[in-house]
């Protein structure tokens, strides 16, 4: 995105009701007080627009991904990633933001996406992120077996998704205890029947 001085300074990007200076401070936001871990691992590439990463990622095997900064939401960290369907080879999922991820980790919400493989260029998804996953606990609070949040995207082509008849993705839901095995991968997912 090139930037003229007086875009600099003071007046709203083209297309967009910001200066350069809010989005760039939600940008130092969101890295700030939830990804710098990320970035200083070298997963978040960032300043790239959408033709970009597009460029990057045509030529990359199915399941690799980027993470970048979006142009359109204040704070937002988008996931580009190749996936071929009929459709299209190229996804953008919706960014995520600061308040996104005091609810649930990026780092949670990409283990939930199983056809997402490898961090561009090459790198392992689970190699980079899985020391950030939040473990799964084995035992009940108080009788309690505490629920957890998934990140689903029901449009994607998924060999372990299942789709309702009404197209609407089923309720995750994660197995009690006593039928899961003490220690799935964190982010294994479990479809309610």
């Amino acid at each position: 995105m090139a930037v003229s001085w007086s875009q600099f300074n003071r007046e709203n990007l083209p297309g967009w009701n910001y200066t350069f200076w809010q989005w760039f401070d939600g940008v130092m936001e969101v890295l700030k007080k939830h990804q710098k871990p990320h970035w200083n691992d070298g997963a978040i590439l960032g300043f790239v627009n959408k033709q970009q990463a597009h460029d990057l990622l045509i030529n990359k095997p199915d399941g690799t991904f980027l993470l970048r900064f979006s142009d359109s939401e204040i704070g937002g960290i988008t996931i580009a990633w190749k996936f071929d369907s009929p459709d299209r080879n190229l996804w953008n999922l919706k960014p995520f933001t600061t308040r996104d991820f005091s609810i649930r980790s990026l780092a949670d919400r990409l283990g939930d996406l199983s056809y997402l493989n490898y961090v561009f260029p090459d790198r392992p998804k689970d190699e980079v992120f899985s020391k950030y996953y939040t473990p799964v606990l084995c035992k009940a609070v108080d009788g309690y077996v505490k629920p957890q949040i998934k990140q689903v995207v029901p449009d994607i082509s998924d060999p372990t998704a299942q789709i309702t008849a009404g197209g609407q993705a089923p309720l995750l839901l994660l197995a009690a205890p006593s039928v899961l095995p003490c220690a799935p991968p964190p982010h294994s997912v479990h479809y309610a029947a």
